[in-house]
């Protein structure tokens, strides 16, 4: 007998006085984000040692910053120049962290909109205790003296000259003169710390004082007919004046309803917008909530006073002052500072009165550093006392420094797991978000819009004519929504099947931007009156808190109040889009946002210029305030659909896009398709705990690997399905776990059309069948004249299949398991399974793309009535039929475990030719020590050395002359497997060639 081995358990800117920042310039045309220096050089160096308390060598981490285009050394950074910075650490568990806010911020998810409490984050997700002590004795060894820990833990202050900083972090620094004049200095290699604290570090922020984050408005024009050409209209001397308070209207007064022009045409006041929207207009909208705002920049109460006159509002709006104090910095008296604050909280008072709004503000942005931006942010979420939290500013994408992205990213991590929505602006430079940065033309998207936990805001033109209301893209010569794809965010499982792009896709949604009929503000201009003066003004800077406005309104509704606020709403919002698209969103379907450059153009469904659309408020708040989710789990039983139903096929659009809008792209490499299992294709809309379904990949486009799970959950670290080439068809069974939402996920590593479907499904009730697993027996070998009178091989014909009597499946049997192989193929092909009497189905079992393949695959088929399976053969091909077990009335029930690789001979050696592997399946996971009769697995197999076969069975029985998967020299093949388990919890692998073997588990019976 062969030997036998054991597996081990496996943008505007503003004028400013400069004090070495540079100056920005209002311009008439609408504002871009503008950004920080892209890192992409590595530095390299010798490293200062902070002495012995810390070993191990120097780490660099991330990459040193590249001198600004335009930009002159003018030497070194004089070794007294104080450095303001923060050493930012990673969560405790960064994987724990993200399914922990899948998991509140997924519809029908048990956990969702259980949200951490107020101060929780540190103790949950926060560094541990031990991995601040690490990296603060590292600091403090290097001489750098501390601030005090952020309460997230998430942040080291440290503060520093340039000459300590040098020492500290094994970098030099240089001064340099910006095109503009401004000199400000940057580090020269990449930092590093100590080896053994270095991994604890996702990047330390404040080496260099380049940052250009600047808001996203545009120049404001006056409220009034005959100067409303003018981008910034002036006037002759200064005068006095006063807004006469009234009562509460969700029109405004006299100052603009006087002015000659028209609300709905030259601008929108807050009934006429939140009217178009399906948004509530009166005193109290938003009672009981608190909405954020991000500021650099002083705001002028005058004018937010006018402006609560003007409406009849009395909002409560208080300010927190971060890095800075109450009137420092440059006073917004001059027409330009303190209009983006003025927008912000007026269009916010307008829309959701009955709020509170809470005004976040940070040094002044010409001057602030990323550091002081990464400190409002994380007072903001720290804080924990807005819901809702909306930023108008931003910056390039792609020149923005990877320690401050990913610290950003894990600030608006921390945000969801509160419940907390942020909100961002998408920029108003189109489709070339770097355009004010470097010149470049090129396509780019703004930060922090473009962060995966932020919803970015986009936008649009809006007219109203009567009661017709129409939208359109925002874009133009002088300003445009900012929209495209990410740089560097990967592609976001939310978007998936939505968005199908390569990387994250922005913006998500869009509102009002064009300042043509833009917001009515009021604002100081010293220069035309000492009072504040009504102007109208646009941006995406207004359409980021219309959206915060609507996240508001739904949170204050009954909805929300009983089922838990929004908190972040990507998941959500494109849940809604594919299921009920036309309910949720206006659709904007015209226009482009190619300001410098040929952007991007609006189409049906979701864009890269206006994302999903415009909120429709009803419709959204039933969907952001659903209720959680019920899971079904325990024993299970199986449900055999008479035919295969197709739920997913991205070649025609089945399941595949928006609910009304389906789409034909390929799903992406990295992306994410979600299939909708309960009431679809037959299947109840409640108590599936898994689903059966014929996962098949054609038209690949390279070698790569399919993962199906459940939808809400961490993507596993397993596989079912792989393929070695482009332009192939393979497919393969799985049985995947279904989410409380009633959803499961397939994720590719290539881009690839995909196709499922479903072959039947488990419901936690006792109505359905259960299995019995038999010792494999061979029912068909066309090779062999096994069940078959010929030895030729089948061309275009139906083979009947006597399976009741036969290889000990009995009478009372309803759905048999097969194990169907083609093998010896010519040309391209497929099989079919189905009960024999019934009507062919559409959906294949097997596939083959080329002459000479072997490919098996495993298939659940319901038992014809007169007790046989038919088996189609389109193309030319032997056939092999080995059976593993059966349903019936009788039998033993179904068990769901989260999947889990239990196997992986790469880690340890391959599996010789003619070897057995014993694998150890009881007491793995959540798998009983006692009970267990047989176990789901996909098995792979790679690395093959020639062709060969695979066979499992129960350890201690005989081995079966059957198999179970088949391969070709060099192939990497895989295959769902149910397989009894021996007395002792173990089950056999023996290859008849050298091969590595994985084995991934979805579930068992017992």
């Amino acid at each position: 007998m062969a030997k036998k081995v054991q597996a081990a358990p496996g943008r505007p800117g503003r004028s400013a006085a400069k004090t070495g920042r540079r100056a920005r310039a209002i311009t008439a045309a609408s504002t871009a984000a503008v950004a920080l220096i892209a890192v992409t050089v590595t530095a390299t160096g010798a490293v200062a040692q902070g002495g012995a308390a810390e070993s191990g060598a120097p780490k660099r981490i991330g990459a040193a910053p590249r001198v600004p285009a335009g930009a002159t050394v003018t030497g070194a950074t004089a070794s007294g120049t104080k450095l303001h910075l923060s050493v930012n650490l990673a969560p405790r568990d960064p994987q724990a962290l993200t399914d922990f806010v899948t998991a509140v911020s997924t519809p029908g998810n048990v956990q969702y909109h259980h949200y951490l409490a107020k101060g929780q984050f540190a103790a949950v997700f926060g560094p541990t205790r031990a991995t601040i002590a690490g990296v603060s004795r590292a600091l403090r060894a290097a001489g750098l003296s501390l601030g005090k820990v952020s309460p997230d833990g998430l942040s080291i202050p440290v503060t520093a000259t340039a000459a300590q900083a040098s020492h500290a972090f094994g970098t030099g620094f240089r001064d340099v003169r910006l095109k503009d004049g401004t000199t400000d200095y940057l580090n020269t290699s990449a930092p590093s710390l100590p080896a053994d604290v270095a991994s604890s570090v996702t990047g330390i922020v404040g080496l260099s004082s380049i940052n250009t984050v600047s808001s996203h408005h545009s120049a404001v024009r006056r409220a009034s007919r005959h100067n409303s050409a003018a981008a910034t209209a002036t006037v002759s001397g200064r005068s006095s004046r006063t807004v006469t308070p009234h009562t509460y209207t969700p029109a405004l007064c006299a100052d603009f309803t006087g002015s000659g022009l028209t609300d709905g045409t030259d601008y929108y006041s807050p009934g006429k917008l939140a009217g178009a929207y399906g948004m509530s207009s009166s005193a109290t909208a938003g009672a009981g909530q608190t909405v954020a705002v991000f500021e650099l920049e002083n705001v002028d109460a005058g004018s937010i006073a006018a402006y609560q006159s003007c409406v009849g509002t009395s909002t409560s709006v208080s300010n927190v002052y971060v890095d800075t104090t109450a009137g420092a910095g440059a006073p917004a008296t001059d027409g330009s500072v303190g209009v983006e604050s003025a927008l912000d909280i007026e269009d916010l008072i307008g829309l959701v009165p009955g709020a509170a709004v809470i005004d976040y503000q940070g040094p002044d942005a010409a001057s602030a550093t990323d550091q002081n931006v990464l400190d409002v942010y994380q007072r903001m979420v720290t804080d924990d006392q807005a819901q809702v939290i909306s930023t108008s500013w931003g910056e390039c994408e792609a020149v923005e420094s990877s320690a401050t992205a990913n610290a950003e990213n894990t600030i608006f991590a921390e945000a969801a797991a509160q419940g907390q929505s942020v909100v961002a602006a998408s920029g108003d430079d189109g489709s070339s978000d770097c355009y004010r940065a470097t010149g470049s033309t090129a396509k780019a998207v703004d930060d922090p819009a473009s962060q995966p936990y932020v919803t970015g805001v986009g936008g649009t033109t809006m007219t109203t004519s009567g009661s017709t209301t129409t939208q359109t893209t925002w874009g133009n010569a002088s300003g445009g929504t900012g929209g495209g794809v990410s740089s560097r965010w990967a592609p976001v499982v939310y978007q998936g099947g939505v968005a199908t792009t390569t990387k994250r896709a922005v913006p998500d949604v869009s509102a009002l931007a064009d300042p043509a009929d833009g917001y009515p503000i009021y604002f100081q201009d010293d220069s035309q009156s000492s009072s504040p003066v009504p102007g109208l003004v646009g941006g995406t800077s207004g359409a980021a808190p219309t959206w915060a406005a609507a996240i508001v309104q739904a949170n204050a509704g009954t909805a929300c109040q009983t089922n838990g606020r929004v908190g972040f709403l990507n998941n959500a919002l494109y849940k809604a889009a594919r299921s009920s698209y036309p309910t949720s969103f206006w659709d904007v379907t015209s226009g482009d946002n190619s300001v410098y450059a040929t952007g991007y153009t609006a189409a049906a469904g979701y864009d890269e210029v206006t994302g999903l659309g415009s909120p429709k408020e009803s419709g959204l708040t039933t969907a952001l305030c659903a209720a959680k989710g019920t899971a079904a789990t325990g024993a299970s039983t199986f449900h055999p659909l008479s035919s295969p139903k197709r739920l997913l096929d991205t070649r025609n659009g089945t399941g595949w896009g928006l609910s009304s809008i389906p789409t034909t792209k390929a799903l992406v490499a990295g992306g994410t398709a979600p299939v909708k299992i309960e009431g679809a294709g037959g299947i109840p809309s409640s108590g599936v705990t898994a689903v059966v379904l014929n996962l098949t990949v054609t038209g690949t486009t390279g070698a790569g690997s399919l993962i199906a799970w459940a939808d809400g959950t961490s993507k596993p670290a397993t596989s079912n399905l792989h393929w070695t080439g482009a332009s192939q068809t393979i497919a393969a069974s799985a049985t995947v776990k279904v989410a409380d939402d009633g959803v499961v996920d397939l994720y590719t590593s290539s881009t690839t059309h995909l196709i499922a479907d479903v072959q039947g499904y488990y419901t936690s009730g006792t109505t359905g069948s259960k299995y019995t697993a038999l010792a494999p027996a061979r029912l068909l070998d066309t090779r062999s004249k096994v069940g078959i009178s010929t030895t030729s091989k089948i061309s275009n014909k139906v083979i009947s299949l006597k399976v009741r009597g036969h290889g000990g499946v009995p009478t009372a049997a309803t759905s048999v398991v097969l194990n169907l192989t083609a093998t010896q193929t010519v040309g391209g092909g497929y099989l079919e399974a189905y009960p024999e009497g019934a009507t062919r189905p559409t959906a294949s079992n097997v596939n083959w793309s080329a002459t000479g393949t072997t490919i098996p695959n495993l298939v659940v088929v319901p038992i014809g009535s007169d007790g046989n399976v038919s088996i189609y053969v389109h193309g030319t091909s032997h056939v092999i039929a080995d059976v593993s077990g059966y349903f019936s009335t009788s039998g033993s029930a179904f068990h769901t475990v989260t999947p889990l690789r239990l196997l992986d001979t790469r880690q340890t050696t391959a599996l010789g030719a003619g070897k057995t592997l014993a694998l150890q399946i009881s007491g793995r996971d959540a798998i009983p020590s006692t009970g267990v009769k047989a176990v789901v697995l996909t098995v792979t197999v790679t690395g093959t050395t020639g062709s060969g076969y695979l066979t499992a069975w129960a350890d201690g029985g005989s081995r079966p002359t059957a198999s179970n998967l088949n391969w070709a020299s060099g192939k990497t093949i895989a295959n769902q497997v149910m397989v009894p388990v021996g007395s002792d919890g173990k089950v056999d692998f023996y290859t008849n060639s050298t091969t590595n073997v994985i084995a991934d588990v979805a579930g068992y019976i017992g």
